[in-house]
């Protein structure tokens, strides 16, 4: 399921009847999203102590937190993928910002969707903790684009300072173990990555040539003002100060 539509599943959840994060108005959506971006920083320490304890539980890389631990991960990756639907974590607790639990809602074959998400949430949390000793500054985020409505507005995002580029770690961690699952399972499927495609070290390297790519070009590091709240995107790009803030707050009053 697309990062989104969980998000908006989380917000139902939330508000009972609200189906459309955009029909709460731009106040309210923010609201809603910085509270679930809340409850999903929240279970940080928990995912990163579950996700060290299942990998040393099943023989895995000692997990230090540092970059030569990524590809070990991502290697161990291939355990709950072969697996499939028999992986047990042995948690039983479902990711909020998900919305409400489905048992039902599930691809035949795959690892169960509660299963899942929790294991792409702990691998998206480590990998993130990676990224950010690698890059000072960088900060998870409830992410403001330009404008309200394009982009990846109120995506869970790390901001590395190259706006509007930051990094996606739970699509990270979603394409690591799709594309692991589909080259052990399903090899013919049209959308067949190599296994070697997408991995967590890649998707490091792609993230600090970002960054480095801006800095050789004399180019500031551009970070989102805060994390959350009225202030997060009154800084934003080419639209820094008055004119951008003006445009925020228009908005809010909608």
């Amino acid at each position: 399921m697309a990062f989104r539509a969980r998000i908006a599943r989380a917000a139902a959840a939330a508000n009972n009847t609200w189906d459309n994060p955009f029909r709460l108005g731009t106040r309210g959506y923010w609201t809603v999203q910085d509270a679930i971006f809340d409850k999903f920083m929240a279970t940080h320490d928990q995912c990163i102590e579950e996700l060290c304890q299942l990998v040393r539980s099943t023989g895995g890389p000692d997990l230090d937190g540092s970059v030569e631990s990524l590809e070990p991960l991502n290697d161990w990756l291939k355990i709950p993928v072969l697996l499939g639907a028999k992986w047990d974590d042995g948690y039983d607790w479902w990711p909020t910002w998900c919305g409400v639990y489905d048992p039902e809602d599930r691809d035949p074959g795959e690892m169960n969707i509660l299963q899942y998400y929790r294991l792409e949430g702990r691998v998206a949390f480590y990998y993130a903790d990676v990224l950010i000793s690698q890059l000072p500054g960088s900060k998870w985020i409830c992410w403001r684009a330009e404008e309200f409505n394009v982009g990846r507005t109120g995506d869970f995002l790390v901001d590395i300072g190259t706006f509007p580029t930051p990094a996606d770690p739970l699509s990270t961690a979603r394409c690591c173990i799709v594309t692991l699952w589909r080259a052990t399972n399903d090899p013919n499927s049209p959308n067949y990555s190599p296994p070697g495609k997408y991995t967590l070290m890649k998707e490091l390297q792609r993230h600090s040539s970002y960054r480095l790519e801006r800095l050789l070009k004399g180019r500031p590091l551009d970070f989102q003002a805060a994390p959350t709240g009225d202030e997060a995107g009154i800084n934003r790009g080419p639209y820094k100060g008055s004119r951008i803030k003006a445009r925020w707050l228009e908005w809010y009053d909608r």
